[in-house]
Order: C-alpha cells, then structure tokens, then sequence
C-alpha cells in the first residue's frame, strides 16, 4: 500500500510538473481555462528549473544529521538499557515467588499474583510511555533537521535559479545528473553549521 502510494505521488509530481512546464513555457499571452481566456504575467514566461538533491549523501554527509543520527542511537540505546533493565527486574520478582512458591500460603500466593500483575500492567505503561517520549523526541529532532535544510535551500536559491528543488528518491527512474545540486547544497549546509 505504500509503495502503491508512493507511485502514485511520483506520477502526480511528474504530471504537475509537465503541466507547469507546458503552460509556463508556452509562447502565447492567453490561457485557456474553462472556456474562457486568461492574460498571463509576464513574469510567469521564465523557464522553469528543476534540481534534486540525494537525500542518502545527505544523511551520510551533513554534519548535523551525524550529530543528530548519533544522538537517536544514544538514546535509542538508553531505552534498550531502560526497558532490559525493567524485564530483568520484573524476570527477578518472578524468579523469587517461584522459589518461595512451595512454602507459600494461598493468601500469599493470591496477593503474589496481583503483585505480578500490577508489575506487569506498569511495565506496560511504563514501556508505552518511553516509547511515545522517544517518538515525540525523534519527530522533533527530524523536523529541525528538515527545517535547517529547508532554511538553507531558501537562502541558496534566492536568486531563484530554481523553480523546484526535489530530494531524489527512488520513483525517479531517470535524473540528469548536470541537475543534482547535492554537492553544492552539503557544502553549504556544514558550512552553515559549522558557523552556528
């Protein structure tokens, strides 16, 4: 379903951007549009330029997304190590009513139960709960790492030699590389990012 998703986007840009084209570089001063005419600015008679840049040289090379990648793997670790320590605590509890199990009463057998399955209901809690924390956290650190590079693209294209900038992505079965502006664009980025 994604995939299929995915394509059908991919066919939707590629024919917005052939239309755009066809009406932005056509000669004539009229649009036709439901019958009637439109005059068309003069200013809309500007070639239309489309970049990409590869998103994978982008991950791998831009010094704020290591920064970042490497502090989604700290944390990502740290929840390991949270969640492993909450199991091994909970394994250990388990273990030690086992052991006690054949002594036990009925009544403590009961309330050794409920105590295992209010353990297990905050365990489950608890899990959710890091769990959301860590995606929130995740989504907010990608969106500034998009919105850094979005801010950059403004600031590269204010001349506007561009009308689109696309991040190359596999539904592109064909990209002229004298339009990948992937090169220019990192080396901006960590120059950018290493002023700030």
């Amino acid at each position: 379903m994604k995939q299929a998703l995915l394509i059908v986007n991919a066919l939707l840009v590629i024919a917005v951007s052939y239309l755009l084209y066809k009406q932005f570089t056509n000669g004539s001063d009229t649009v036709v549009t439901a019958g009637s005419s439109l005059k068309v600015k003069d200013s809309t008679n500007k070639k239309l330029l489309f970049a990409y840049m590869n998103m994978d040289s982008i991950q791998n090379k831009y010094e704020l997304a290591k920064v970042v990648s490497n502090e989604v793997e700290k944390r990502r670790e740290g929840l390991d190590a949270e969640m492993n320590r909450m199991d091994r605590a909970y394994r250990a509890k388990l273990e030690g009513y086992q052991k006690r199990g054949a002594t036990m009463t009925e009544e403590q057998a009961h309330a050794a139960q409920q105590d295992m399955e209010s353990t297990q209901r905050e365990m489950h809690e608890k899990r959710q709960s890091l769990a959301d924390e860590y995606q929130n956290w995740l989504a907010s650190k990608n969106m500034s790492v998009i919105k850094d590079i979005q801010d950059y693209l403004k600031k590269f294209n204010a001349d506007g030699t561009y009308s689109f900038i696309f991040s190359h992505e596999p539904f592109f079965y064909y990209a002229d590389t004298a339009y990948d502006i992937t090169s220019e664009v990192l080396g901006g980025l960590n120059q950018q990012y290493k002023a700030s």
